[in-house]
């Protein structure tokens, strides 16, 4: 069942059947403090309280500025029977953190002779702006900030490291076509390749606080980061370097 957006925090009342999501929002004020009448009602306050810590928490780890989620809460109804606990009922997330965008679960108990247990698990809804294509865009082009735009989308369960910043893909190329509508990935895209084999490059080489430069020849295709060979075009000796830029190697080490 798909709830409403409803901001940063959401309070879901309860309906009869056994596990369903909760689907009416309400103001933060009464999400966090709700008039608590049942055990049900106690365990729904603490596990919307607790669910929102942690995507809260993992939204300033991924320094997300503009973010939105729901809840579906599934609380098993054999509770619906259990008298309100007197005290504080405890509650223990029971979910491994990376799990946090798919399922979280909590173990709560009331202590006392009378008390009860129960585990609750919580499927959220997050909305995040991410990376889209425009249009669709071909295998091998390079991105440009025209092919892509910011979209709000559920990542909740998302597969993959979805790009949240433009800059971020401007410049990479995509490894397979990309449709619009649908967040872009880190593993579609791959860094733009910079030196091409059997065209010069410019052999760059550090020293002692010297810097020298020469003109070579690469022996492969390489994009940032990766090391190449590639001949020196006045000794004809074969460097090893990593490509720094495009046309530019930096020397690694020399072979004779």
């Amino acid at each position: 069942m798909t709830t409403p957006i409803c901001g940063r925090k959401c309070f879901f009342p309860f309906l009869p059947p056994m596990l369903l999501a909760l689907t009416l929002t309400f103001p933060l004020h009464a999400a966090l403090h709700p008039v608590q009448h049942s055990a049900r009602e106690q365990i729904n306050a603490l596990v919307l309280s607790a669910a929102s810590q942690q995507i809260d928490t993992l939204a300033h780890q991924q320094r997300w500025h503009d973010y939105r989620y729901t809840f579906n809460v599934f609380i098993p109804s054999a509770i619906a029977s259990a008298t309100p606990c007197p005290t504080a009922p405890r509650i223990t997330a029971t979910s491994a953190p990376e799990m946090v965008l798919s399922r979280i679960t909590f173990a709560l108990d009331c202590p006392g002779y009378s008390g009860w247990k129960v585990n609750v698990a919580v499927r959220p809804n997050v909305y995040v702006p991410v990376v889209m294509a425009k249009s669709v865009i071909t295998r091998d082009t390079v991105l440009t900030a025209d092919d892509l735009l910011l979209k709000k989308y559920n990542i909740s369960g998302q597969r993959g490291d979805a790009i949240m910043a433009i800059d971020a893909a401007v410049g990479m190329t995509s490894k397979r076509t990309l449709q619009p509508g649908k967040p872009i990935i880190r593993a579609q895209l791959v860094e733009p390749v910079l030196v091409k084999r059997d065209q010069p490059v410019i052999i760059v080489s550090h020293s002692g606080g010297i810097t020298a430069s020469m003109p070579g020849v690469a022996l492969k295709n390489g994009r940032k980061g990766e090391v190449i060979k590639v001949r020196n075009a006045t000794s004809q000796r074969v460097i090893s370097g990593v490509i720094d830029d495009t046309g530019v190697v930096s020397v690694l080490s020399t072979h004779g």
